[in-house]
């Protein structure tokens, strides 16, 4: 709001058959993704152990994936981009039966940022 003195467009989510194949192209013409901290992906078999993603391929491509602990719920794979003009991002997205906005990811991301900071120091561990 800030940026656009009033409202105004935030993100652009693009849908993909295939995530791993499309953010591998964009990264090869030059598109940056946020980065996501390899904490995000020491929990993902505790968020959504039934999933059966390539847990490598994920974190070297940054993806995150969201789901409930049951596959009834299907997944959802996401990618956010870093900035493009202004404050406008782009969001690929791959949904796998999930037709949610990813809101498992915001808490995780939060998560693993935290963990990410306490394994470097940075922040203390609460009890």
């Amino acid at each position: 709001m800030h940026d656009y003195h009033g409202e105004g467009i935030q993100h652009v989510a693009l849908s993909t058959e295939n995530i791993y194949h499309t953010v591998h192209a964009l990264r090869k013409n030059g598109v940056s993704f946020l980065d996501v901290p390899d904490t995000y992906y020491e929990m993902i078999a505790e968020r959504i152990p039934w999933h059966q993603e390539p847990l490598n391929q994920l974190q070297a491509e940054k993806i995150l994936i969201d789901g409930e602990k049951t596959p009834e719920s299907g997944l959802l794979l996401q990618i956010f981009t870093e900035n493009i003009f202004g404050p406008v991002f782009f969001e690929i997205i791959q949904r796998r039966g999930n037709q949610g906005f990813g809101e498992g990811n915001f808490q995780a991301l939060f998560e693993a940022i935290e963990r990410d900071q306490i394994k470097r120091g940075t922040l203390k561990e609460t009890s």
